[in-house]
């Protein structure tokens, strides 16, 4: 019978080849497109992120680059009861096109929280020049729902994010596409849950749902709307709930100088769907 110590050490030990990574502006173009920017063509902000002509990276796109591909069920994990339930992402730099850059992942904590609620798998995701320079780096956090109870040793740290007793600072609505997960899935995630009505029904969700990380950056849209001059230089969330396709989210604020605090929610659902949010733009 396989002991606690086995499984926790054997999912911490799982070794990732370095992913060589070279941004091309369709790259680029595409991550956009398939994050809702763009939904007005006028806007000359957006028109940065979507036009070859003096064409800048969206900062949230590190999260998209890299990955070391579907490790899951080499890992013996059932990927079909997957989900995302945590991001964060630290820029140190904007992200460069055409430039030849390396991606590193690793297996950074395994947290157990039995077998009712699965197991939680933090991946840390370094982003560098050929020569080592830091561009970002991103923590994963995914949620094996059918894996738990082998009795892991590793605890979650708490998390202290409280929202602030006042009113928010500022509310950003953005509506999603419903076409939104079709285009988005063309960045390297092409997990069936977003895209198969079937998929989705069997594993509990009533039609397909939209990518985790196109949520995250949707939150990043939003942040910038609120700090219209800045960069972004952080964002990290906890993932509550899913969003479907074409439904409209409601970011509800709260700013300190360049940090802000924030909360996302859908309306007609009366569901928060991205809790704990925290971001920095300067």
């Amino acid at each position: 019978m396989e002991t606690t110590s086995t499984r926790e050490d054997e999912l911490m030990n799982i070794r990732f080849d370095p992913q060589p990574v070279r941004l091309t502006d369709r790259d680029a173009i595409l991550y956009s497109l398939g994050i809702g920017i763009g939904d007005d063509p006028l806007n000359s902000r957006a028109l940065a992120y979507v036009y070859e002509k003096d064409l800048s990276v969206f900062p949230t796109m590190p999260v998209v680059l890299g990955s070391p591909g579907l490790w899951f069920q080499r890992a013996g994990l059932d990927f079909r009861k997957l989900v995302h339930a945590g991001q964060t992402l630290n820029v140190a730099r904007a992200i460069p096109l055409d430039t030849d850059m390396v991606a590193t992942n690793k297996v950074t904590a395994v947290y157990d929280k039995g077998a009712e609620k699965g197991v939680i798998i933090e991946v840390e995701r370094r982003l560098t020049t050929e020569g080592g320079d830091l561009i970002a780096t991103t923590v994963s956090q995914y949620l094996c729902r059918a894996d738990g109870g082998f009795g892991g040793t590793q605890k979650q740290p708490p998390n202290d994010w409280q929202k602030p007793d006042r009113a928010p600072d500022a509310t950003v609505e953005i509506a999603t596409l419903p076409q939104q997960a079709l285009i988005y899935r063309l960045n390297g995630d092409t997990n069936p849950l977003h895209v198969d009505p079937e998929r989705a029904r069997s594993v509990g969700f009533d039609r397909p749902i939209l990518h985790g990380l196109c949520t995250f950056a949707i939150a990043g849209r939003a942040m910038l709307a609120v700090r219209k001059d800045a960069a972004l230089k952080a964002l990290a969330v906890r993932m509550a709930k899913p969003v479907y396709p074409g439904e409209t989210l409601r970011f509800d604020v709260w700013t300190d100088g360049p940090d802000l605090r924030f909360e996302a929610s859908v309306p007609a659902r009366d569901a928060v769907v991205l809790a704990a949010g925290t971001a920095r733009a300067e």
